[in-house]
């Protein structure tokens, strides 16, 4: 078994977000696409996390910017 990539903190958002998602999926659906626009938003969410993830994996070739310099 790998090791978690995540941070602790990256680890609770994503938890966070699994939460999000389900308990979306108990409310009543008021527009034909209502839940795959939820899903895609979560997706997003996702994604920013596990870029972080790579920066750190592969910082020459996804670096991390300082935001003191941005």
């Amino acid at each position: 078994m790998s090791k978690n990539p995540f941070k602790d903190e990256e680890e609770k958002i994503m938890r966070l977000l699994v939460d999000a998602y389900n308990l979306s999926q108990k409310l009543k659906q008021t527009h034909p696409g209502q839940q795959q626009a939820f899903a895609d938003g979560i997706h997003k969410c996702q994604d920013i996390i596990i870029h972080r993830i790579v920066q750190r994996d592969y910082p020459t070739h996804f670096p991390t910017y300082d935001k003191e310099r941005l």
